[in-house]
């Protein structure tokens, strides 16, 4: 039982980490960033959004599966569901961000379906994330 409370203060320090990270040190990142009208910072703080917590919640996990007393292919499992999870949220923000700049290229053109090609741009990072989530896990 003893051996359980390194991995649990892991995992509740991910969350402590993840909720600070969002809710103070990345709403004064954006205040500053949104102050001085930076193009494109909207978009790249609405494809950050609630990312950070999950981030710092993978890393709590991950460390608590380092530092548990689990069998080592269940370790090894773990880790690759963890390591799963967070590329497949770091090829959410990318889509996020490729859509955004996009749309923002678009708007600029005129005569250009914008939903036709943002979509083929989200869809070629879906892709392309998903290529390197198997290429990872071995497949």
């Amino acid at each position: 039982m003893m051996e359980w409370i390194t991995p649990t203060w892991f995992i509740l320090a991910g969350f402590l980490a993840g909720i600070i990270g969002e809710k103070v040190i990345f709403k004064k990142l954006e205040t500053l960033v949104t102050n001085k009208q930076i193009v494109g910072s909207k978009i790249i703080f609405r494809s950050l959004h609630r990312m950070t917590f999950i981030w710092f919640v993978i890393a709590g996990c991950f460390w608590a599966i380092l530092s548990s007393p689990l069998k080592p292919d269940i370790a090894i499992v773990l880790q690759k569901i963890l390591t799963i999870a967070l590329l497949f949220s770091v090829t959410l923000v990318l889509a996020r961000l490729t859509v955004g700049f996009v749309n923002l290229f678009i708007r600029r053109a005129e005569g250009v379906p914008t939903s036709l090609i943002s979509n083929l741009a989200k869809a070629t990072v879906f892709v392309l994330g998903t290529l390197i989530i198997l290429q990872t896990v071995g497949v």
